[in-house]
């Protein structure tokens, strides 16, 4: 009989992309792209791959997937991690620079008097 608190237990075989959250000795916690948070558990023969894992790193995994309602559990079968590849900081000499002078040449002081009509 179900009661108001209890869960119904889904095991399904899937993956998931997305992004740690956190990391434990022998876990860690992600994030896909709809939110939704899996805590992965890592085992033995995957450890040396998942050390270098920390908050940040984009990571795909696929194995058993646990869901009850509430939590969801995956146990890692298999693990890629995905490097970032670092952007360069944008400058002001990146900007595209407007193909007019709209100004004709004056000074922002200048062009707003002559746009009241001030006589200089």
């Amino acid at each position: 009989m179900m009661t108001p608190n209890s869960h119904k237990t889904r095991r399904t075989y899937g993956r998931v992309h997305g992004v740690v959250t956190r990391v434990y000795a022998h876990s860690f916690d992600m994030a896909d792209r709809d939110g939704m948070t899996v805590h992965a558990l890592i085992p033995d023969r995957l450890a040396t791959m998942a050390r270098g894992l920390g908050k940040g790193s984009v990571v795909d995994v696929r194995g058993l997937i646990t869901h009850d309602g509430r939590q969801c559990i995956m146990r890692v079968e298999r693990l890629e991690r995905f490097t970032s590849h670092p952007h360069r900081t944008v400058t002001a000499a990146d900007l595209p620079r407007p193909g007019f002078d709209f100004t004709g040449g004056l000074g922002s002081v200048a062009y707003v008097r002559q746009l009241r009509g001030y006589d200089e």
